[in-house]
């Protein structure tokens, strides 16, 4: 009896690895569309708007460097 009890354990372990293992592979699937989807909008800005993307990084190089600097002194 404990047999069969700790058998049922074992085969409900195993279904809840295969759900988290179902669950990862959609999140993994989700975020890499999430991805791609973010890399298109990236790519058409820098072709529809080149100078608007460069001050863009250009303003967040500064402020970044502003708060780099300033835990620096």
């Amino acid at each position: 009896m404990a047999t069969n009890r700790s058998t049922q354990g074992g085969n409900d372990a195993g279904d809840g690895q295969d759900q988290t293992s179902e669950s990862l592979a959609a999140a993994e699937a989700a975020i890499k569309e999430g991805l791609d989807e973010a890399n298109r909008y990236l790519q058409r800005q820098l072709t529809e708007r080149p100078l608007t993307v460069a001050a863009t990084a250009l303003g967040v190089g500064v402020l970044v460097g502003v708060l780099l600097g300033s835990r620096r002194s």
